[in-house]
């Protein structure tokens, strides 16, 4: 998610999905941005308590959880254990709509593959706001049915269940207890009231005189309005197919396969997402939209993708030139990173009821429509949401604990993009607005996730901050193999942070523990150096025009979780004859360098480009 707000001067933005961009995006940021309209004076109050730690939150941040109705799902270890009974392998949704209610009416069908041979009960998340109607249930392996959606299926057997702490808990019946291996079906007929949660989870919203309906799940909100199992590790193939009022059209991941006119006055959008998605990545929007089109063609050249283009009608002229360069988006990123990773689908961008952030919904980005300017003033927020798409959407976190695998990324895309379009000025540049001076939390597993809106930055913003310091660490050959490894081995899978950091030992040569323990695991802080210098004929060799500069580089900050940070420092020796560089490697508290350089020294400068997360003064050099 992505937030373009950050960027005011003395604001803190925190967007990607996921979100969340949640968490996106997606969600507040960018992989989800996010930006709320309620809660104005519970963010004031952020505002002023995090202003004593340097920090600005802007308005409306607080309000995406602590403003909205519930917080993040509490498992039990009960229900977590049910859920790793079972895997979902394929989800084929059918959703109307009562708008006047604001009402939906949804049957979705499931298949599953049971894991153990005891599956007595399956375990379903589905907030207790929907009411289900019925289940049906068939084991396909006993029956023989060949099938390759579960709505093929035309014989059902009903099941009883139950629907407790937003959970429907259905009871199999001995006689239908599956074998592990067992190929299960499930029909779940439901009807209700979504109520809205998080950061906008689903919603029914008017805008410009015209309703919307949309949705955004990051993290744990899809249940509030489709029954799943909503683990971000639990992938499934996918089919939406969306009923709604003629003039209206309905939005969704994958491809569309069939728009079909039923004779009720309703269309019907027929969506298809074969590759796997991660629930919280589905979405929906339904409205009144212009829609157009362009192409995108594969590095290698043997295939064109379409890339979709939703907007309001009254946002439709300024969406064509803010959305123009998504093509050259998608091959740059797909030279860096690797071939789109659904390039057999579509890549589209549609605005929905955000009025700023952005989440990055698996295959369509949806778009805050007031980030639709006209001026390509947030093509950065189209970037984070589409660099989502390879770290987030096909490289999906193994859980919440690794969000910053997804924002990080998708954080430091945005700096990418700059580099790409106006070089590495505009890439430094980028990367210091993304320092607010102070991070709470590690950005690792960061405590205080959902009460503390302070750790947005940590998980974005630091979060890019790490790779950007990866990339200084390994160089930009080694970097970037290591980051194209990354993806192609746990694409459309899932990651966390232990196997980042295998990969990119491998490319290092080297462990990375130090590393990734003090700016990822452990560390909240950052390494205040001290330095100081001075110069003498090189050898004491009067007249040889060579010098030795004698550098003393210490660390003092006071730091609890790291009292030491080592790493690479590249310091600039200012010359007559111009600029030299070096690089010493700091691990100690107290350190002194010999630099030798052949014109008289000027001035020296501690990472003058900066690529460390730092804090620099100058002191007094000590004999």
């Amino acid at each position: 998610m992505n937030n373009p707000q950050r960027y005011k001067k003395g604001a803190l933005l925190f967007s990607a999905g996921i979100i969340l961009n949640l968490l996106v995006s997606a969600i507040i940021f960018t992989g989800a941005s996010f930006l709320t309209d309620k809660g104005t004076e519970n963010s004031k109050q952020v505002v002023e308590l995090t202003k004593e730690k340097g920090l600005t939150i802007v308005e409306n941040l607080y309000s995406l959880y602590k403003g909205s109705s519930g917080d993040v799902r509490d498992d039990s270890e009960l229900e977590l254990k049910m859920l790793s009974l079972y895997d979902a392998l394929d989800y084929d949704l059918t959703l109307s709509f009562n708008i006047p209610d604001k009402s939906i009416n949804g049957i979705n069908y499931m298949q599953v593959r049971a894991e153990t041979d005891t599956l007595r009960t399956i375990y379903v998340n589905l907030y207790n706001n929907m009411k289900v109607n019925s289940i049906g249930f068939q084991n396909m392996m006993r029956t023989g049915i060949n099938y390759n959606k579960a709505r093929d299926i035309q014989q059902w057997e009903n099941v009883t269940f139950t629907q407790t702490n937003n959970y429907i808990i259905i009871n199999l019946g001995e006689g239908n207890v599956p074998m592990k291996g067992d190929l299960v079906a499930l029909k779940i007929d439901y009807s209700g009231k979504p109520v809205k949660k998080g950061f906008d989870s689903f919603s029914f919203k008017e805008i410009y005189g015209n309703m919307y309906i949309y949705t955004l799940s990051e993290p744990t909100w899809g249940p509030v309005w489709w029954p799943s199992k909503d683990f971000p590790d639990d992938k499934a193939t996918m089919s939406m197919h969306l009923i709604v009022p003629t003039g209206m059209k309905g939005v969704s991941n994958g491809l569309l396969t069939d728009t079909v006119q039923n004779s009720d006055g309703t269309t019907t959008f027929n969506w298809e997402s074969k590759y796997p998605i991660a629930t919280y990545l589905e979405c929906i929007v339904v409205g009144k939209m212009v829609q157009w089109e362009d192409t995108y063609t594969s590095i290698d050249g043997t295939k064109q993708m379409p890339v979709m283009y939703f907007a309001f009608p009254k946002d439709s002229a300024k969406a064509r030139v803010d959305w123009k360069p998504t093509p050259e988006m998608i091959k740059y990123y797909s030279e860096t990173f690797g071939e789109y990773p659904f390039i057999d689908e579509k890549y589209g961008l549609v605005q929905f009821g955000w009025t700023s952030g952005a989440m990055e919904h698996q295959t369509i980005t949806s778009y805050g429509y007031l980030l639709v300017t006209g001026d390509n003033r947030y093509d950065f927020v189209a970037a984070h949401e589409l660099a989502h798409h390879w770290f987030g959407d096909a490289v999906t976190l193994k859980d919440w604990k690794n969000i910053w695998l997804n924002e990080g990324f998708a954080s430091y895309s945005e700096s990418l993009w700059k580099e790409h379009t106006g070089g590495k000025t505009a890439y430094f540049d980028h990367m210091k607005g993304f320092d607010y001076g102070y991070f709470s939390g590690t950005v690792y597993d960061p405590k205080g996730f959902i009460d503390n809106p302070a750790i947005y930055a940590t998980i974005y913003q630091k979060g890019a901050w790490v790779l950007h310091m990866l990339r200084g660490v390994l160089g930009d050959e080694l970097f970037f193999k290591a980051v194209r490894a990354y993806y192609e081995k746990y694409k459309y899978s899932n990651a966390e942070t232990s196997q980042l950091v295998e990969v990119f030992e491998e490319y290092y040569g080297s462990k990375l523990d130090w590393f990734f323990d003090q700016w990822v695991y452990k560390g909240t802080g950052r390494p205040k150096y001290e330095y100081s210098w001075k110069f003498e004929d090189f050898q004491g060799q009067k007249g040889s025009g060579a010098y030795t500069v004698r550098l003393q580089l210490k660390q003092v900050q006071k730091e609890e979780e790291v009292d030491l940070y080592k790493m690479p420092v590249k310091v600039t020796i200012v010359t007559e004859a111009g600029d030299k560089e070096f690089t010493v490697f700091n691990d100690t508290r107290d350190q002194s360098f010999l630099l030798t350089v052949d014109s008289t020294p000027k001035e020296v400068l501690i990472d003058k480009d900066g690529w460390i997360l730092k804090k620099v003064a100058k002191g007094t050099y000590e004999k």
